[in-house]
Formats: structure tokens, sequence, C-alpha cells
């Protein structure tokens, strides 16, 4: 008996069995790393007849590494309103976000220059490439993904054109992970946590909490590759 099928017999050796076809899935992505983005805004009850403009005030962004399929490093910060600065029972019931949370916050202006020095942070140490940043010449690609269309393309622009307040230029590309999900399964979840539920994850923390639903949806990019899905850009808006 050779030497390696003894140490097999005696329990020495761990197999690992390498799963090749999601390698190959991971090995086909576009994408080397997803910054997985949630905002929390005011909000009201749809009866309020003192409704405004929405505002941010939780800013949470997890980076997820597609190879590792893992959550690396995180980014939460409360913002402080400005055109409403006092949080409705409704908003508050709804992201369990508190008056006091929002009122030691900082101001949008100053978030983004925060998130911009924390994502030039992960670019330099994950030597990563993301359209719209500096050091574009790093070999690994990164792309900024949201459960719909609404982060990006709604809450964020329309503050930054009230409040004058110039929206950084990577914030113009990502991934609706909610559209993809909708196109490779043929449903339309009800939420987050209902498209988890149907294939078969559960939502881990509290949701809309920002950062909770951050890394949520980045489970569900995981399990989403792993059942084939190839991921893209689905919206640019430096094309329009």
């Amino acid at each position: 008996m050779d030497t390696f099928t003894l140490a097999k017999k005696l329990g020495l050796v761990k197999i690992i069995t390498i799963e090749r076809d999601l390698n190959d899935k991971i090995a086909k992505q576009p994408f080397d790393y997803i910054f997985v983005l949630d905002f929390e805004a005011t909000c009201w009850d749809k009866q309020d007849v003192n409704k405004r403009p929405c505002e941010i005030i939780e800013f949470s962004v997890v980076l997820y590494s597609v190879l590792q399929n893992k959550i690396l490093q995180s980014f939460q910060q409360y913002v402080m309103p400005i055109e409403s600065p006092k949080l409705s029972d409704f908003c508050t019931n709804f992201t369990n976000i508190t008056q006091q949370q929002v009122d030691n916050g900082v101001p949008l202006g100053t978030c983004l220059m925060l998130f911009t020095k924390w994502l030039n942070e992960q670019i330099r140490n994950y030597k990563v490439s993301v359209s719209g940043s500096i050091n574009g010449c790093n070999s690994h690609r990164a792309v900024f993904a949201t459960w719909s269309d609404w982060d990006l393309q709604t809450c964020l622009p329309n503050e930054c054109k009230r409040k004058r307040i110039k929206k950084p230029d990577f914030f113009n590309s990502w991934i609706d992970v909610r559209l993809l999900y909708r196109e490779h399964y043929c449903r339309r979840p009800k939420g987050l946590n209902g498209a988890l539920t149907e294939i078969g994850l559960s939502f881990t923390g509290i949701e809309h909490c920002g950062l909770d639903d951050a890394c949520n949806t980045a489970k569900l990019v995981g399990q989403m590759i792993n059942d084939g899905v190839l991921l893209r850009v689905t919206k640019d808006l430096s094309l329009y």
C-alpha cells in the first residue's frame, strides 16, 4: 500500500472537491469586485399631506469579491437631512433610524467626500478600476450595484441637483440586481427579502437598514452567479 493510500485510509488526507462549473461561471464574469450600495431616505405615510422630496439619511456600501464570494469591506454613514430635518414617525418605524442618528450625521456633501475617500482607499488596496474614478488603469474591474435603479437614478441625482452638489462621475453606471433577477428567474419578487426567499436564502439583519440591505443584496448576487447569471451594467447615465 503506497503512502497516499495509507494516509487516506487513516483519515490523514483531506479531499477537496473543486466546483469546476462554478469556477467557470466566476471566470466569465466581467467584474472582480462589486460595490453594492443602498440608501435609506426620508419618507412619509401615503396619507401624509406634508410630504417633501426625499433626502438620504443613511448611505451604505459594501465591497463584495466575486471570486471569494464574500464581503471584504463596508462603509456606513448617517446623513443629516436639511430640507426636512425632523424625521416622520413613519420614517423612523420603517427604517429604524432615529432622530439622534441623523442629528449626529453629516450633510450629504460631506458624506460624499467621506465616501470618495473610502472608495479611493479600496481602489488602492485591492487594485480595482471603477469607471469615473481615479486609478482607472488597475487590472481588477469593479462596478456599483443596487437593488433597483432608484438609489442612483432618482434619489441621489435629484438631491444633488436641489442642493447644488456635484454628483461624482463614478455613480453614472451600475448594475440593477433586481432587473437581472427578473430576467433570469422570470419572476417579479416582492422586494429584496422576497427574492432571497424564492431562491432558498434568508434575509440576515434588519430590513430597510441600508447596511443590512447592501449585505443581503451582495449575498443574493453570489447565488445569482452560482445560478448562471452573467453580470452586466444595466444603466449608464454617461450615455445620455
